[in-house]
């Protein structure tokens, strides 16, 4: 009887999942909530949707791995060691608005080291956004590298999240 329920929940994340990459605005909020409150696990499998080649909503994605919070953070950082912004972004957006502080010394070497500055004004606000002292003077240093365009980027994606 156990093996039908495990079968059921596991129909029931993956109608969740679908329904999170395929439905409207509103049938994806409620299915990032339906997964965040499943419980324990349910990160392994977003985060496979989020670094998946076919995915095409990574945002929605981003917002469930947020709902779940501090379980995914691990899953969150190792995903934005990847290069690709598209994956990376969406990850430091979940990180930002988990706001745990694991994720600053991570966050701080793709702001010192990424050469896209869309991604880097994103991991900027996220960093502010947590406010670890340390993350905070990580954006201090670089809003004086960078001038006030730079600067300018960083408080819309910081103010925007």
């Amino acid at each position: 009887m156990s093996d039908v329920k495990d079968l059921r929940e596991q129909q029931e994340v993956v109608n969740l999942l679908d329904q999170l990459i395929n439905g409207d605005t509103y049938s994806s909020i409620q299915a990032a909530a339906a997964l965040a409150a499943v419980g324990e696990g349910v990160e392994n499998s977003l985060l496979a949707l989020l670094t998946d080649s076919g995915t095409v909503d990574r945002w929605n994605v981003a917002m469930a791995l947020a709902r779940v919070g501090t379980p995914a953070v691990d899953g969150l950082i190792t995903v934005t060691a990847t290069g690709d912004d598209a994956v990376r972004n969406p990850a430091v957006w979940a990180l930002a608005e988990i706001g745990d502080a694991r994720a600053v010394e991570p966050l701080a070497a793709i702001l010192r080291e990424s050469t896209s500055e869309c991604c880097r004004a994103l991991t900027a606000a996220a960093l502010l956004k947590i406010g670890d002292p340390a993350g905070i003077a990580a954006v201090e240093e670089e809003l004086a590298t960078h001038g006030e365009a730079f600067e300018g980027l960083v408080m819309e994606a910081y103010e925007g999240t």
